[in-house]
Protein backbone atom coordinates (compact mmCIF):
# COMPACT_ATOMS: atom_id res chain seq x y z
CA UNK A 1 0.00 0.00 0.00
CA UNK A 2 0.97 3.86 0.01
CA UNK A 3 3.00 5.52 2.17
CA UNK A 4 0.66 7.92 4.07
CA UNK A 5 2.52 11.69 4.77
CA UNK A 6 2.94 10.51 8.54
CA UNK A 7 4.97 7.44 7.84
CA UNK A 8 6.82 9.92 4.96
CA UNK A 9 7.43 12.07 8.00
CA UNK A 10 8.23 9.25 10.84
CA UNK A 11 10.80 7.95 7.98
CA UNK A 12 12.20 11.22 7.60
CA UNK A 13 12.71 12.10 11.14
CA UNK A 14 14.31 8.12 11.93
CA UNK A 15 16.57 9.03 8.76
CA UNK A 16 17.63 12.22 10.50
CA UNK A 17 17.69 11.65 14.13
CA UNK A 18 15.38 14.29 15.03
CA UNK A 19 13.50 12.29 17.51
CA UNK A 20 13.04 14.48 20.25
CA UNK A 21 11.13 17.57 20.68
CA UNK A 22 11.81 20.06 19.96
CA UNK A 23 12.25 18.89 16.62
CA UNK A 24 14.98 20.74 14.54
CA UNK A 25 12.48 20.43 11.47
CA UNK A 26 8.59 20.83 11.55
CA UNK A 27 6.52 18.88 10.07
CA UNK A 28 5.07 22.21 8.46
CA UNK A 29 8.91 21.78 6.62
CA UNK A 30 9.15 18.73 6.16
CA UNK A 31 5.55 18.52 4.49
CA UNK A 32 6.66 21.31 2.00
CA UNK A 33 9.93 19.09 1.32
CA UNK A 34 7.63 16.04 0.46
CA UNK A 35 5.60 18.21 -1.47
CA UNK A 36 8.55 19.51 -3.57
CA UNK A 37 9.88 15.86 -4.12
CA UNK A 38 6.73 14.91 -5.61
CA UNK A 39 6.48 17.54 -8.03
CA UNK A 40 10.36 17.35 -9.05
CA UNK A 41 10.08 13.51 -9.42
CA UNK A 42 7.26 14.17 -12.23
CA UNK A 43 9.22 16.62 -14.29
CA UNK A 44 12.54 14.95 -13.74
CA UNK A 45 10.71 10.97 -14.70
CA UNK A 46 7.25 12.12 -16.60
CA UNK A 47 5.55 9.72 -13.92
CA UNK A 48 2.10 10.57 -14.56
CA UNK A 49 0.22 10.32 -18.01
CA UNK A 50 -3.12 11.95 -18.23
CA UNK A 51 -5.64 11.16 -20.87
CA UNK A 52 -8.71 10.99 -18.88
CA UNK A 53 -8.80 14.49 -16.52
CA UNK A 54 -11.27 16.64 -18.06
CA UNK A 55 -10.12 19.99 -16.22
CA UNK A 56 -6.22 19.04 -17.73
CA UNK A 57 -7.15 16.93 -20.57
CA UNK A 58 -10.19 18.82 -22.55
CA UNK A 59 -10.45 22.07 -23.79
CA UNK A 60 -13.13 23.80 -25.40
CA UNK A 61 -12.24 25.85 -28.52
CA UNK A 62 -14.30 28.53 -30.03
CA UNK A 63 -14.74 29.51 -33.60
CA UNK A 64 -11.68 32.01 -34.79
CA UNK A 65 -9.96 31.79 -31.40
CA UNK A 66 -6.37 30.27 -31.72
CA UNK A 67 -5.35 30.04 -28.63
CA UNK A 68 -6.27 28.46 -24.88
CA UNK A 69 -4.64 28.02 -21.50
CA UNK A 70 -3.15 25.11 -20.40
CA UNK A 71 -3.64 23.43 -17.16
CA UNK A 72 -1.18 24.61 -14.60
CA UNK A 73 -0.08 21.00 -13.92
CA UNK A 74 0.83 20.39 -17.67
CA UNK A 75 4.61 19.13 -17.97
CA UNK A 76 4.44 17.93 -21.49
CA UNK A 77 1.58 17.67 -24.46
CA UNK A 78 2.35 13.95 -25.80
CA UNK A 79 -0.49 14.03 -28.15
CA UNK A 80 -3.91 16.10 -29.33
CA UNK A 81 -6.92 15.99 -31.02
CA UNK A 82 -9.29 17.97 -32.34
CA UNK A 83 -13.05 17.38 -32.46
CA UNK A 84 -15.64 19.59 -34.24
CA UNK A 85 -18.77 20.35 -32.32
CA UNK A 86 -21.42 18.08 -33.79
CA UNK A 87 -19.20 15.52 -35.67
CA UNK A 88 -17.54 12.35 -34.84
CA UNK A 89 -14.57 12.81 -36.59
CA UNK A 90 -11.21 13.26 -34.54
CA UNK A 91 -8.45 14.66 -36.22
CA UNK A 92 -4.72 13.86 -34.65
CA UNK A 93 -3.12 17.24 -34.28
CA UNK A 94 0.65 17.39 -35.52
CA UNK A 95 3.06 19.07 -32.96
CA UNK A 96 5.16 21.72 -34.14
CA UNK A 97 6.61 25.33 -33.75
CA UNK A 98 6.45 28.84 -35.54
CA UNK A 99 9.60 28.06 -37.46
CA UNK A 100 8.11 24.92 -39.27
CA UNK A 101 5.02 26.38 -39.51
CA UNK A 102 6.00 29.78 -41.13
CA UNK A 103 8.57 27.69 -43.71
CA UNK A 104 5.07 25.56 -44.55
CA UNK A 105 2.01 27.97 -44.36
CA UNK A 106 2.86 31.79 -44.38
CA UNK A 107 -0.69 32.79 -43.60
CA UNK A 108 -1.21 30.01 -41.49
CA UNK A 109 -1.82 32.78 -38.04
CA UNK A 110 -4.73 34.03 -40.23
CA UNK A 111 -5.95 31.14 -42.06
CA UNK A 112 -9.06 30.08 -41.45
CA UNK A 113 -10.21 26.08 -41.82
CA UNK A 114 -10.28 23.21 -39.19
CA UNK A 115 -7.08 22.68 -37.29
CA UNK A 116 -4.54 20.32 -38.13
CA UNK A 117 -1.09 21.79 -36.02
CA UNK A 118 -0.65 23.04 -33.04
CA UNK A 119 2.12 24.93 -31.16
CA UNK A 120 2.71 24.20 -27.51
CA UNK A 121 4.44 26.84 -25.56
CA UNK A 122 4.91 26.91 -21.83
CA UNK A 123 1.48 27.76 -20.58
CA UNK A 124 -0.89 27.60 -23.62
CA UNK A 125 -1.96 25.48 -27.01
CA UNK A 126 -2.05 27.51 -29.85
CA UNK A 127 -3.46 26.07 -32.74
CA UNK A 128 -1.44 26.57 -36.39
CA UNK A 129 -4.81 28.42 -38.40
CA UNK A 130 -7.70 30.14 -36.74
CA UNK A 131 -10.37 27.39 -36.47
CA UNK A 132 -13.36 27.87 -38.64
CA UNK A 133 -15.75 26.07 -36.06
CA UNK A 134 -16.26 24.87 -32.43
CA UNK A 135 -14.74 22.18 -30.86
CA UNK A 136 -13.18 20.02 -28.24
CA UNK A 137 -9.56 19.52 -27.84
CA UNK A 138 -8.49 16.24 -25.96
CA UNK A 139 -5.11 16.32 -24.72
CA UNK A 140 -2.58 13.32 -23.65
CA UNK A 141 -0.27 14.45 -21.30
CA UNK A 142 2.53 14.22 -18.63
CA UNK A 143 1.05 16.54 -15.73
CA UNK A 144 2.47 17.24 -12.13
CA UNK A 145 0.05 15.66 -9.48
CA UNK A 146 -3.09 17.78 -8.92
CA UNK A 147 -3.35 17.91 -4.91
CA UNK A 148 -0.68 18.26 -2.21
CA UNK A 149 0.13 15.10 -0.13
CA UNK A 150 -1.65 16.59 2.62
CA UNK A 151 -4.79 17.42 0.06
CA UNK A 152 -5.26 14.15 -1.12
CA UNK A 153 -8.24 11.49 -0.16
CA UNK A 154 -5.29 9.30 1.36
CA UNK A 155 -2.71 11.51 2.33
CA UNK A 156 -0.28 9.99 -0.06
CA UNK A 157 1.71 10.59 -3.11
CA UNK A 158 0.05 10.52 -6.18
CA UNK A 159 2.84 8.43 -8.06
CA UNK A 160 2.91 5.07 -7.49
CA UNK A 161 4.14 3.32 -3.93
CA UNK A 162 7.38 2.38 -5.61
CA UNK A 163 8.72 5.67 -5.59
CA UNK A 164 7.69 6.79 -2.45
CA UNK A 165 10.73 5.97 -0.35
CA UNK A 166 12.62 7.73 -2.74
CA UNK A 167 11.08 11.06 -2.16
CA UNK A 168 12.41 11.47 1.41
CA UNK A 169 16.34 11.95 -0.25
CA UNK A 170 14.93 15.49 -1.75
CA UNK A 171 13.74 16.48 1.70
CA UNK A 172 17.03 15.22 3.01
CA UNK A 173 18.73 17.53 0.55
CA UNK A 174 16.24 20.30 1.32
CA UNK A 175 16.85 19.74 5.34
CA UNK A 176 20.41 19.81 5.00
CA UNK A 177 20.67 22.44 2.75
CA UNK A 178 19.08 24.97 4.98
CA UNK A 179 21.98 27.75 6.45
CA UNK A 180 21.38 26.79 9.64
CA UNK A 181 24.42 25.60 12.07
CA UNK A 182 22.44 22.51 13.81
CA UNK A 183 21.51 21.26 10.34
CA UNK A 184 23.55 22.37 7.54
CA UNK A 185 25.96 19.92 6.09
CA UNK A 186 26.97 20.45 2.42
CA UNK A 187 28.59 16.81 2.27
CA UNK A 188 25.00 15.46 3.37
CA UNK A 189 22.66 17.69 1.27
CA UNK A 190 24.78 16.91 -1.96
CA UNK A 191 25.10 12.84 -1.19
CA UNK A 192 20.58 13.10 -1.16
CA UNK A 193 20.41 15.25 -4.13
CA UNK A 194 22.76 12.43 -5.78
CA UNK A 195 20.80 9.81 -4.22
CA UNK A 196 17.24 11.01 -5.68
CA UNK A 197 18.84 11.75 -9.04
CA UNK A 198 20.10 8.53 -9.42
CA UNK A 199 16.56 7.06 -9.01
CA UNK A 200 14.59 9.94 -10.89
CA UNK A 201 17.20 11.36 -13.35
CA UNK A 202 18.30 14.97 -14.00
CA UNK A 203 16.02 17.79 -14.10
CA UNK A 204 15.40 18.63 -17.85
CA UNK A 205 16.17 22.08 -18.91
CA UNK A 206 13.45 24.59 -20.72
CA UNK A 207 15.25 24.35 -24.20
CA UNK A 208 15.06 20.01 -24.08
CA UNK A 209 11.30 21.07 -22.78
CA UNK A 210 10.46 23.41 -25.69
CA UNK A 211 12.11 20.48 -28.09
CA UNK A 212 9.71 17.48 -27.03
CA UNK A 213 6.90 19.78 -27.37
CA UNK A 214 7.48 20.29 -31.09
CA UNK A 215 7.16 16.64 -32.80
CA UNK A 216 9.45 17.75 -35.72
CA UNK A 217 10.65 14.75 -37.40
CA UNK A 218 14.10 14.17 -38.33
CA UNK A 219 14.76 14.68 -41.65
CA UNK A 220 17.57 16.16 -44.59
CA UNK A 221 16.77 19.50 -46.39
CA UNK A 222 18.44 20.46 -49.60
CA UNK A 223 20.06 23.43 -49.58
CA UNK A 224 21.08 24.92 -52.93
Amino acid sequence: CAMTLEELIAQFRSDTFDLQTPYLSSDADITAWLNEAEQEACIRARLIHDDSTPAVCSIAVTARTASYPLHASVIEVTRATFTPTGSTATFVLYLTDRVELDRCYSDWRTREEEPRQAIIDDTKIRLGCLPNTDGTLALECHRLPLVNIEDSATESPEIARIHHRHLIQWALHRCYSRPDAEVFDAGKSATALAEFTRVFGLRPDADYRRFTQANRPNCNKAVW
